[in-house]
């Protein structure tokens, strides 16, 4: 049996939009007073669990023209540099429950999980706690937030924003805006 066959855990329903492959129209990093654009690809899957598991991969992209302009279809050679995997987790006990949360470990030698809510066809969720490797370089991440929202007039349009704090930030400060994504869905699979 195909697993794409095989029902959504009823738990996941509120969420099941999620499912599939993105892939970023636009994508912008903001770190440290720099910011640069690259191509971000999104899958989501189940298997039947109450659980579904995210893969995102981010590409430096060496472009075909001179254009300035990240696309798909102008890159001439992709360069992967940032990989995560995490699950995305309901309350199985309780489908009414709108609380979520995000297991996830990244690349560069972070794993942390995040708790959230669900609102409609959206979700937000924000690091309870997170782990580093001994050799990460400073500045530590001390905390993620992530926002994803279905957009409200095209359901293929997926907007991600990701707002982090470092070591560098100030306790009084708001997380900065780190990552903003338009995904658009090119499968269901």
């Amino acid at each position: 049996m195909s697993l794409s066959k095989v029902p959504v855990h009823k738990c996941l329903e509120k969420i099941q939009w999620l499912l599939g492959v993105w892939r970023s129209e636009s994508a912008t990093i903001q770190l440290e007073g720099k910011s640069f654009s690259y191509l971000s690809e999104l899958k989501c899957e189940h298997v039947g669990q109450p659980n579904f598991i995210l893969h995102i991969n981010g590409f430096n992209v060496q472009l075909l023209t001179n254009d300035n302009k990240v696309s798909w279809t102008n890159a001439n050679e992709l360069k992967p540099f940032h990989r995560e995997m995490g699950f995305l987790r309901v309350n199985p006990k309780d489908e009414t429950i709108n609380n979520i949360s995000y297991l996830n470990v990244q690349n560069v030698g972070l794993s942390n999980v995040e708790e959230g809510n669900i609102n409609g066809n959206s979700f937000i969720v924000e690091t309870k706690t997170i782990g580093r490797s001994c050799f990460n370089k400073d500045p530590s991440v001390q905390l993620l937030r992530r926002e994803y929202q279905l957009d409200e007039k095209d359901a293929n349009i997926l907007n991600v924003k990701v707002f982090m704090s470092t070591s560098r930030t100030d306790n009084n400060e708001q997380p900065f805006e780190h990552l903003t994504i338009q995904y658009r869905k090119i499968s269901n699979e």
